[in-house]
Order: structure tokens, then C-alpha cells, then sequence
């Protein structure tokens, strides 16, 4: 019984490797893209979000049996941001967002007031905790403990 030729064999080796590392390739390509793409998108928004500030600048409280309560904030960063989340807190740790849709594109400077509806403060300002505002920058937050003006 005969083996293949030493050529045969060189050259079938050479076929094999050049397959596998054209697979190898192909696979390391496509990561490589998506890699850096999905990298190129969190830079974006860490140098969008660097120089970020939101702050709560007053918070009327309407009290009723169903408080409504306006929150007055202020993109006192250095350009746009998104809020994404105002709630309002009760002494009893009760939460409440209700009227309250996300603000896109909050310009640099722009002011915005938020009503949110149904906030269980029955004696303003005795029952009311805080207000606490979220952005899309991560970190990029502020609260409200202070007083409140009581309507």
C-alpha cells in the first residue's frame, strides 16, 4: 500500500490552512466591525455626556386629596440631554410619575415645567420627601429634599 506524494501532501496542507484562516478572517472582521461600532457609540455619548448638569430648581406643591406637583428644572450643562425620569416621593416613601413624559433634546440653559399628577402629599409641606430627576447620561442626576412652596 502506497501513501500520497510528499507534493500532493504539501499542497493539500497549504489548501487546509488557507481555508481555515479565511474562515478565522471572515469571523475576526465581522467582530472587529461590530466591536467598534458599538465602542464608537459609547464614546459618543460619554464626550456628549462629560459635561452634563440637570438641576431642580424649585418644586410646587398643590395639596388636594390628589397633589399635583410642579417640578421646575434647569439643563445647566453644556449641551443637550434627555430626561428620561421625574418622580416625586411622600414622607411614607410612596412614588409617583403619573403625567410626567420624557423631555428629548433638553437644550443647554432651557428650563421645563413638569407637572406630575396624583402624588399622595395630603399636607404640603409635612408629607413631602423629595423629587428626584434622571437623564440619559448615567450619573448626570438631581434631587430635591429641600422645602417645598406649598400652594
Amino acid at each position: 500500500m502506497r501513501g500520497i506524494s510528499p507534493l500532493i501532501a504539501a499542497v493539500m496542507l497549504m489548501a487546509f490552512t488557507v481555508a481555515i484562516a479565511t474562515l478565522i478572517m471572515g469571523w475576526y472582521s465581522s467582530t472587529a466591525r461590530s466591536t467598534t461600532s458599538s465602542i464608537t457609540n459609547h464614546t459618543t455619548t460619554a464626550v456628549g455626556c462629560a459635561d452634563a448638569r440637570l438641576s431642580i430648581k424649585e418644586v410646587f406643591v398643590e395639596s388636594s386629596n390628589n397633589a399635583t406637583v410642579t417640578v421646575v428644572i434647569q439643563n445647566t450643562g453644556f449641551g443637550p440631554i434627555d430626561i428620561q425620569d421625574v418622580q416625586v416621593f411622600n414622607k411614607t416613601g410612596h412614588n409617583t410619575s403619573t403625567g410626567f413624559t420624557s423631555v428629548p433634546n433638553f437644550a443647554k440653559g432651557q428650563i421645563a415645567n413638569i407637572r406630575l399628577y396624583n402624588a399622595s402629599i395630603g399636607t404640603c409641606p409635612s408629607d413631602f420627601s423629595k423629587v428626584v430627576a434622571t437623564s440619559n447620561c448615567g450619573g448626570v442626576t438631581d434631587t430635591f429634599d429641600r422645602t417645598p412652596k406649598c400652594i
